[in-house]
Order: C-alpha cells, then structure tokens, then sequence
C-alpha cells in the first residue's frame, strides 16, 4: 500500500510539474512576450510603438470599426436572441420546436464554416441574394459586404449563449409572477420585460459578455466579408503579422487585451448592483401564453419564420448544393439532378482531403491536451484551498480574459528561434504549436464548467471509502470520475466541433505541410483543385453532420451515466 501511495504521489508531482512547465511556456511567457515586443522593439524602453500604431489611418480606424461593430452586435445578438426566446418558450407560436432546431444550427457549425455557408447564400452571387434580387428589382446585390454584412452574420450566429444559458434560465422563471403582473393590468409583453427579464438578468448579463468578447475577437466574418476597405482588429493583426510588423501586431493585441478586460469590469460591476430574485415561495411551471391580437399574432409568427429560414437556408443549400455538378455550383442555379460526383472525387484525392485529416487530428490532440489540463487543475483546486491552487487557476483562467491573438503573437514572439523552454526546439513552423494554442484557447471554458460538475460530489461518500481503507486512485476512480465524465463528454466533443474548422489561431500558426480545414475554407488556393467550390461543399456537409453526430453521441453517452 505504501508503495503505492507513493508511486501515485510521485505520478501526481510529475503530473503537475507538467502542467506548471505548460502554463509558464504557453500562457505566461508569451504574455511577457508580447508585452517585451511593445515596450522593448528595438532592444531599449519606448512608446515608439504607439506613435507607429496610431500614425496609421487603417489601425484607426480598424479600432473604431471593433468598438461600433461590438455596440451594435450586442444590440441586434439581443434582440434576437430574446425574441427566439419569446416565440419558443413564451408565447404559444405553432411549430415552435421546429423553430427551436432552426435557432440551434449554429450549434452544429460556426466561425469559418458557418462564414462560409452563409457567403454561399447572401454574397452578391449567393443563390438567396439572387432570389431577392428576382423579387426586388434595384436591391444591392453588395449588401453583404462591409460592416453591414459582418453585422449580419454576428447577429445571426452568436445567438447560441442566449438559447444556451438566458432559455435554461427563464424556463425557471415562476409563472404565478407573470399571471400577477397580469391580473394588475399589464399586458403579455409588460410582464415579460417587467418580471421575467429582470430574474434571468444575470444570465442574459452571461450571454451579453460572451457576445460582447465574441464580436472584438471577430476574426473570420470580417476576413471573409468585410471586404478590402473594412478591418476589425483581429484581421489587422493578421495582416500586421503578415508583414512582418509583430511590435505593432503586439501592440493593438494588447489594446484588444486591455479592452475586454474593462469590458468585463463594466459588466460586472453592473451586474452585482442589481436584483435578481423571485419573490414567489411557491413556483409554478411556466406555460405558453396565446396572443390574441390576430394582427400581432400573424407579425410575430412571420418574424419567426423569416429568422428561421435565415438560420437553415444556408444548410439546406450547402446540403443540395453538394449534389450539384461544378457548372451549377459556380453559376449558382440549383438542380435537382443530384450526383455524386463531389463526394468521390474528395474522398479519391488525397491532396483534396487532406486539409480535413490534419483538422480531425489537430483537434483531438488539443483536446486531449485540455482535458488532461482541466481535469487534473480542476481537482486539485476542488481538493486544496491553497495559495498554489489560487494561483493555477488564475492562470488557467488567462486566455478566457485576453483575446487569442495577444497569446498567438506571443507564441510567435517566443518561439521564432529556438527556446530552452522547448528544449532547444523551434515551434514556429513545425507541427507542435497549433493544437496547443487550440488547446491554450479552450482550456479556461473546460476548467470552469469542470469545476462547476465537482460540486455535485457527495464528499460523505469520499470519506467513506477513505474509512474504509481504499487509495486515493481507488476513490478518484470510483467516485469522482463517474460524477464528473458526463460534463467531460460534453467539454470534449463541443472543444472537438469548435476546432475542426478553426480560423482565427490558425490563420498565424500554420505552415504549408501543416495546413487545416479553416484555411482551406478561407483560402482556396492553399490546395490545388479546380474543383475548390464544390469540395468546400462537401467539406462543409461533412461538418455539419461529424457536429451533429458527436452531439447526439455524446448526449446519448450523458444519458446512459
């Protein structure tokens, strides 16, 4: 038993040693990095940078884009993601769970792909743009570029923290307050906003952050769409990087740093002058109110509607698209003669798949990097109340507080030559540096939701099998894991979605052997085939049904625990 206690002590310290090395190499080092190729380009202390930066005219103006497009993303993010919470959950709208599956989709895809999907159908040639066109004579078929168009995929697509945390927690909302506030007068509307909202204030403060953060990190939209005249700061960085400027690159990173930071300040300094409690003792199950205005009846089910097919349109299209020949999908004219013409030729060329195979295995080693990370952090800073358990998770906590492109630049900055922390190695156009700043990026969400599933622990059972005689393994391996491998199925395979086509991290790590889907999508000349349109098709079917089918998979595994 000693023995074994000591060789599970010495397999811990190792274990932990590791994660100390990680952490120091990948998030704090290239944060002083970061800060080093600001302050000290040229080898001495200066602001030369800043005077460089803000002489630009296009950096100028690349920041107001950032703060403006932020303001009105998180505008338009909620409205439309409380009216999917209305005709979902609150007034009794016919067909609202087809609708609640419409309003899931981005769920299924996002970032790059989801750019792409939605270029394919609004984008001057889209085959939406070209149906409206047909309708409405004069319409601009340009309307997808720019601000106004990054503005558009943003509202759309980053409504999922609304369905994600405001739904879950306005389906708790009490219904006798809402029957109250209406037998006082109100109307179905007067009691939405004048006592369900305020109750589920703190997760619609939740989901306001989350979109908030998601709009000045911005990278794939306004790479795609914005156009040449249109930058946010995410795609200046880009191109800063690309020149070679990285003081300068650094620099606006860290101005995108110090942003999201006083944005999370202001949020949270809001959030806890309020009050978000129900006075009701007795809570009653919330149910489906009828609008018996026949006129606002029809106005909010064609709103619904609308929104709906703005969601599904472009699956459905990629979906038949994919089953269309070259000539079609090019000329955007969709036929119903279906082949299968795109999917053999993907699957038969190896220089054509290959994108997607480095994808599937970039993500599931960075995942298993982030679960080993947050597993292993999250129990000892569950188990030990410690200034060393405070410190770990501060500083795992790192890159959920700073944009991925401060860190990436660092990575750069620190691994360009090579570096005793990686063994005298040079990461930096090698294979090794992608999945762990994919890694680097999820951890902190891992962690946290991981932390929260350690808290459902009876620690009466812990004791118990300690009484008993049984090791720290034994226990960990009987009572812990069964408790927490529901929330570590579903950290993996929503880390394992997000990752497979990956824009903003790999748009500065990767190199030409090294090459995932993400750029492929982006960049079609990264891989030679005249067939680029039909098999980004293809690629994104295989997307949406590998999110969908790990989703359902790892539910149905949840279930079965």
């Amino acid at each position: 038993m000693n023995k074994s206690r000591l060789l599970t002590r010495s397999s811990l310290s190792l274990l932990f040693l590791v994660i100390g090395w990680f952490i120091v190499a990948f998030i704090l080092l290239p944060v002083v990095g970061v800060l080093r190729e600001v302050f000290f380009a040229g080898g001495r202390f200066s602001f030369e940078s800043f005077r460089k930066l803000f002489s630009s005219s296009r950096v100028v103006k690349s920041l107001t884009n950032t703060y403006l497009m932020t303001l009105c993303t998180i505008v338009t993010v909620n409205i439309v993601g409380i009216f999917q919470i209305l005709v979902t959950e609150y007034f009794d709208v016919k067909g609202s769970k087809l609708l609640n599956i419409g309003f899931m989709t981005t769920l299924v895809y996002g970032g790059i792909s989801l750019v792409s999907g939605y270029s394919f159908c609004y984008s001057p040639n889209g085959v939406i743009t070209k149906l409206l066109a047909s309708v409405i004579p004069g319409i601009n078929m340009d309307w997808f570029k720019g601000f106004a168009g990054v503005l558009f995929v943003h509202s759309f697509s980053l409504t999922s923290s609304h369905l994600l945390f405001v739904k879950t927690a306005f389906k708790k909302v009490d219904y006798s307050t809402i029957e109250a506030a209406k037998s006082l007068g109100g109307s179905n509307l007067n009691a939405f906003v004048n006592v369900a909202l305020p109750i589920v204030k703190p997760s619609l403060f939740t989901a306001t952050i989350l979109v908030a953060l998601a709009s000045m990190n911005s990278f794939a939209a306004p790479s795609m769409i914005g156009g040449k005249n249109f930058y946010m700061i995410n795609s200046m960085i880009q191109n800063l990087n690309s020149i070679n400027r990285r003081d300068l690159a650094a620099l606006l990173s860290l101005i995108l740093a110090v942003t999201c930071i006083v944005l999370l300040t202001v949020f949270r300094s809001i959030e806890q002058k309020g009050s978000y409690i129900s006075v009701s003792k007795v809570p009653t199950k919330l149910k489906k109110i009828k609008i018996k205005n026949p006129i606002v009846n029809i106005i909010i089910h064609a709103l619904a509607y609308v929104i709906f097919l703005i969601y599904v349109m472009p699956i459905i299209m990629i979906f038949l698209f994919s089953f269309n020949n070259i000539a079609n999908i090019t000329q955007g004219e969709l036929s119903f003669r279906l082949t299968l013409e795109n999917y053999a030729r993907v699957f038969s060329r190896s220089v054509v798949i290959k994108p997607f195979i480095n994808s599937m295995r970039l993500s599931i080693i960075a995942v298993g990097i982030q679960l080993m990370i947050c597993v292993s952090s999250s129990l000892a800073i569950h188990k030990f109340k410690n200034k060393a358990t405070t410190i770990l998770e501060y500083a795992l906590l790192i890159p959920w507080i700073l944009p991925a492109t401060l860190l990436i630049v660092g990575l750069i900055s620190l691994y360009s030559l090579p570096s005793p922390l990686v063994f005298g190695q040079t990461l930096l156009g090698g294979f090794w540096l992608l999945p762990i700043a994919y890694a680097v990026g999820k951890i902190p969400s891992g962690m946290r939701l991981t932390r929260a599933s350690l808290y459902q622990i009876n620690h009466s059972q812990e004791e118990a099998s300690r009484s008993l005689g049984a090791s720290s393994f034994y226990t960990f391996r009987k009572i812990l894991i069964p408790v927490i491998t529901p929330t570590i199925i579903s950290i993996g395979a929503i880390s394992f979605n997000g990752l497979l086509s990956e824009y903003t991290i790999s748009a500065l790590l990767y190199n030409v052997n090294n090459v995932p889907l993400g750029i492929v999508l982006r960049t079609p000349e990264m891989v030679p085939d005249p067939y680029a349109e039909a098999s980004h098709l293809v690629f994104l079917v295989m997307l949406i049904s590998i999110s969908t089918i790990t989703l359902f998979a790892t539910k149905k595994a949840r279930n079965k625990m």
